[in-house]
């Protein structure tokens, strides 16, 4: 029979075993965010409180509504009293050209929702100064998309974020 050797579990087995479990559990951050170290506990029950998931959402709703203008022509953007085309121009219900405020004019078809956490977006469509004259008088057009947090913040003109692009003919 073997007399030497023992049954049971080592000092050394078991402190690997709790460093292999401890591993495990800071990797998921169960155990960070229960006990509220390195700060990533929050007061706030909601998960849109955060501040960082806030920008995160805007960033995203700020992508996709620069992406839903990107596909769409640079007629649909022109400024149809200064540039001349047959192509008629979309209409929000406050005036010309896909501009307006998001989502108090309504939703044009296949454009981004605004997460509901939002008080507004605005999308602002304006002339690009050139040097020279531009073609028909189609001036190049910069595009900003401003996301507002709170009502307040909109009448303040207080901008969570936002995004531009230009778009030219």
């Amino acid at each position: 029979m073997n007399e030497g050797r023992q049954s049971g579990l080592t000092v050394l087995e078991i402190l690997i075993s709790l460093l292999l479990l401890s591993t495990v559990v800071l990797a998921n951050g169960v155990l960070v965010r229960a006990l509220g170290l390195l700060g990533a506990a929050q007061a706030s029950p909601s998960r849109y409180e955060r501040p960082a998931r806030l920008r995160t959402l805007a960033m995203e709703f700020v992508q996709a509504e620069m992406e839903y203008l990107r596909n769409r022509s640079y007629d649909e953007l022109r400024d149809p009293a200064a540039c001349s085309s047959t192509v008629p121009v979309p209409l929000r219900a406050s005036g010309g050209g896909p501009g307006g405020r998001v989502p108090a004019d309504g939703y044009l078809p296949g454009e981004p929702r605004l997460p509901s956490v939002f008080a507004a977006a605005d999308i602002l469509i304006t002339d690009e100064p050139i040097a020279g004259a531009a073609p028909d008088n189609c001036r190049p057009r910069r595009v900003s998309v401003n996301v507002y947090l709170q009502p307040a913040d909109v009448t303040g003109g207080v901008v969570l974020l936002r995004g531009e692009t230009v778009r030219a003919p």
